[in-house]
């Protein structure tokens, strides 16, 4: 694929390719320098031996028995948006997901409750990381000033003057058992084998982008997709009913929420939040007989793997019962992957799939959500897949 202005990119369509970068020659590949723009030295940019420094340090942070004390934390924040909203409404979506990603994102990370409608300029600040991979930015080189990659710069510089006075109004909570990643965080930056303060401050900055945004465009995507299929919308309500019968979800509820489960799972098939994993060759590498030189970015194109036709039938259809029985045994083991693969496989999988369940059974047991199918929405991907103009849905109640 040759771009104007840049270098040529390789595009890897093929769930064996993405095995081959992931697993079989992954120390043949490192990350491109949009990360590090971006995110400094955070977790989704190093890589070596300061990678798994990182990751053995952040991962126990993650694990199941860890994030499912969220769950309360994801249902309240959700309540407390829902109070907004009122029955003929019209909302974006994808802001409204984006706004309420964001809250359950503080008060999981950070220990703060941050209102709806409270902190406008931060919101904007975490929204701006995004404006480094706007495509008609991302496709000139580094060094050209753009109005995105100003407001990238702006939008980084605020966020880190967050994340700095939040590490310092911690001091004292983190004496605590507090619960939150962040105290957390610090009770390990003051062990030896600890993360230093600057290392801190990148894996949050990471952690702002990386753990609200992705979440919210699956979760627009997943309203979005719901609202134009009745049959499946009913069999939803009807689960939430049977299982929860008007109560808050907890961790617990989520096995038996199998058909919100799909829901979820097709929807990150459609519509993956990150729908292209870059990478740049370290040494020449070979993909059946095609040489990619040393020094070379390639793209692994998850949304096109995502909707491959020898992979999935009717692909571009939203059908959640595709997974009601083997179908991610017998496809590759590439052939799905939302949260990457092999051993950089996203960090946040777990804490990203209780909290869309959560979500999506709090406000399904209050609302549908209703929108015009008669034009499609146009997908406009930037690090992430978003919509171009917005998703507009409206409140409505519930049929019963």
């Amino acid at each position: 694929m040759e771009l104007p202005g840049s270098n040529d990119i390789y595009a890897l369509c093929h769930p064996e390719y993405f095995e081959h970068v992931l697993v079989a020659e992954v120390d043949s590949f490192t990350k491109t320098e949009d990360y590090q723009q971006a995110f400094g030295n955070g977790l989704l940019s190093t890589d070596d031996s300061q990678w798994r420094t990182q990751r053995n340090t952040l991962q126990p942070l993650f694990y199941r028995d860890h994030i499912m004390d969220f769950a309360d934390q994801m249902s309240m924040c959700t309540q407390r948006r829902l109070e907004t909203w009122h029955e003929g409404q019209t909302h974006d979506i994808e802001s409204e997901m984006k706004n309420l990603t964001f809250e359950i994102l503080f008060s999981t990370l950070f220990g703060r409750e941050v209102q709806p409608g409270e902190d406008a300029e931060l919101r904007e600040a975490a929204d701006g990381i995004n404006d480094w991979f706007v495509p008609s930015s991302w496709m000139l080189p580094n060094w050209i000033p753009t109005p995105a990659r100003r407001r990238f710069k702006q939008s980084k510089s605020r966020l880190r003057e967050e994340v700095r006075a939040i590490f310092a109004d911690n001091r004292e909570q983190s004496l605590t058992e507090s619960k939150d990643i962040l105290s957390q965080l610090r009770r390990v930056h003051n062990t030896d084998a600890g993360l230093s303060k600057k290392e801190i401050e990148d894996q949050l900055v990471t952690m702002v982008f990386a753990g609200y945004e992705t979440t919210a465009v699956a979760l627009a995507f997943a309203w979005y997709s719901l609202s134009d299929d009745p049959e499946i919308r009913r069999e939803f309500h009807q689960e939430l009913d049977m299982v929860l019968d008007g109560r808050t979800p907890t961790f617990n509820d989520l096995p038996e929420l199998e058909v919100t489960e799909r829901i979820v799972k097709e929807t990150l098939r459609l519509f993956p939040p990150v729908h292209t994993i870059p990478r740049r060759t370290k040494r020449p590498v070979e993909f059946d007989g095609f040489h990619v030189p040393e020094g070379e970015e390639v793209h692994l194109a998850v949304l096109h793997a995502h909707r491959d036709p020898t992979i999935y039938a009717n692909p571009t259809e939203f059908q959640p019962d595709r997974w009601k029985d083997d179908l991610e045994d017998e496809i590759h083991d590439f052939g799905y992957i939302p949260f990457g693969g092999g051993r950089r496989t996203c960090i946040g999988r777990e804490f990203a799939l209780l909290e869309a369940k959560i979500v999506l059974a709090t406000i399904g047991q209050h609302f549908q959500l209703t929108a015009d199918h008669t034009t499609d929405i146009e997908l406009e991907p930037q690090i992430t897949t978003q919509s171009k103009n917005g998703i507009p849905m409206t409140v409505q109640p519930r049929e019963e």
